[in-house]
């Protein structure tokens, strides 16, 4: 996978006037205050962890098709 994650550009972070921490990847920007967004890459880090231990991949949440909280 291109490290960039997108075709457009790499993840940018942008400290906003208001004080808040805005992470843009592609169309999508989360809003953070300094400790969310500590908290966020921790919980990404630890899930990118779980990943590495699994190079197969990890076991789908459900079979395919049915409906869960985790479905999109």
């Amino acid at each position: 996978m291109d490290k960039s994650l997108r075709a457009d550009g790499p993840m940018k972070l942008v400290l906003c006037g208001c004080g808040r921490l805005h992470v843009t990847c592609g169309p999508v920007t989360l809003h953070f205050d300094r400790d969310e967004l500590l908290a966020f890459a921790d919980g990404v880090n630890r899930l990118a962890a779980m990943v590495k231990r699994h190079p197969a991949g990890l076991a789908p949440a459900a079979r395919p098709g049915a409906h869960t909280e985790v479905c999109h």
